[in-house]
């Protein structure tokens, strides 16, 4: 009969021992990473610890589910390397259209006990948290924001409109619409179509002003969801059809502003040109006048200065004729000297003298005839005599 040694017995014991720590080795302790949160749940008691701060933890072999304090969940978008992730969510336009909005966002894990307890209780684990609570509240707020646009209107001028949209409902929760039909044009086939669009009802008492349909799970559980990104929006062919005759219809209007807008430009311009034109020919007529109206006053002054010359002139001759009158008056007044008396006998009788000489006689006196025809020229030349005499005695 075969019997088992006591210290075999022993060894087994130990070796069982061994295999039995080694495998609990793992739920000794537990090394916390700073980007980690750790919640173990202590053996027996069922305890609860939440690490959240880096550092080596006694576990007492207690089982741990791990978190990330964020995490970045993507909605078929690429990362930095160009790899996908995910799927894009479907949304539907108010204009009936359908597409599929591509990007992420991030994910932040409160670090307080309180609200950590709620999300291990509820999903005990990061993988739950991300599918049960941010994917399906993500694809609900993404399908509620699709009809309070159009597709072209989330491609253009409502794109940005989108992201707010997102990020406004996974904060406070999903809005309160009101749905009202309106009649637009189809900008593929230009017809008039009916379509129903969803507006928000406003309160200013309501976060955001917007009155909201239901409250924010990621509130009660204190996540904080930030930095939504759209990367992309896909479009089903008649969509695209559409957005790019839209495009081509607003390239036309733009481009016939931009024609317009020239058109006004060359008009300001040809304008101004002219008004430039105007101004520098009357400018150059106003040079001309004012070089004939300085002439004409240089002429002016010159005829007035002579007049006045002329004038002075001959105040000058009038005075000096009644200054040479006054003169002779006064001599005559006053009397000649002897000597002046002299002088002007010498001249006169000179002159007399002279004036005798040139006078002609007749050098023959017929006599003939009873009447004395000599006796008349004697009487002649005795006037003469005598009015010579009359001369000299003056």
């Amino acid at each position: 009969m075969y019997t088992i040694s006591k210290g075999k017995v022993t060894a087994a014991i130990f070796g069982v021992f061994t295999i039995v720590c080694l495998c609990l080795m793992g739920s000794v302790a537990e090394d916390v990473k700073n980007e980690q949160i750790v919640v173990n749940q202590y053996p027996i008691t069922g305890n609860m610890s939440y690490w959240t701060d880096p550092g080596l933890r006694w576990q007492w072999f207690g089982r741990t589910t791990k978190y990330y304090k964020t995490q970045q969940f993507w909605f078929g978008g690429k990362d930095v390397d160009g790899q996908s992730h995910g799927t894009p969510i479907k949304v539907i336009f108010n204009d009936a259209s359908v597409g599929y909005i591509y990007g992420s966002l991030r994910v932040v894990l409160p670090t307080d006990v309180e609200h950590l307890k709620l999300i291990q209780t509820a999903y005990n684990g990061m993988d739950r948290l991300m599918n049960d609570l941010v994917a399906q509240n993500v694809v609900k707020v993404i399908y509620a924001s699709g009809p309070l646009m159009s597709a072209f209107e989330s491609y253009a001028e409502k794109k940005n409109d989108m992201v707010f949209y997102i990020t406004d409902q996974l904060t406070y929760g999903v809005y309160k619409t009101t749905i009202r039909e309106i009649d637009t044009i189809d900008s593929f086939t230009g017809e008039v179509k009916k379509v129903k669009v969803a507006s928000l009802v406003k309160n200013e008492d309501a976060p955001n002003g917007f009155v909201r349909s239901e409250r924010s799970p990621f509130t009660s559980y204190g996540v904080i969801i930030d930095q939504v990104s759209i990367t992309e929006i896909s479009y089903d062919e008649k969509v695209n059809q559409q957005i790019q005759t839209q495009q081509q219809a607003n390239m036309s209007i733009q481009t016939k502003k931009a024609e317009a807008l020239a058109a006004q430009q060359d008009a300001i311009k040809a304008e101004a040109e002219g008004k430039a034109a105007a101004a520098k020919a009357k400018w150059e007529q106003e040079k001309v006048k004012a070089a004939a109206v300085t002439k004409a006053e240089q002429d002016y002054e010159v005829a007035r200065l002579a007049a006045l010359k002329a004038t002075e002139d001959a105040k000058k001759v009038e005075a000096e004729g009644r200054a040479k009158a006054a003169a002779n008056r006064a001599l005559v007044s006053a009397g000649l000297t002897p000597l002046e008396r002299a002088t002007i006998d010498k001249e006169t009788k000179i002159g007399v003298a002279e004036a005798l000489s040139q006078t002609k006689w007749p050098t023959v006196v017929m006599q003939g005839g009873a009447h004395g025809g000599s006796a008349a020229m004697d009487v002649i030349a005795l006037k003469q005599m005598t009015d010579l005499v009359k001369e000299l005695s003056k």
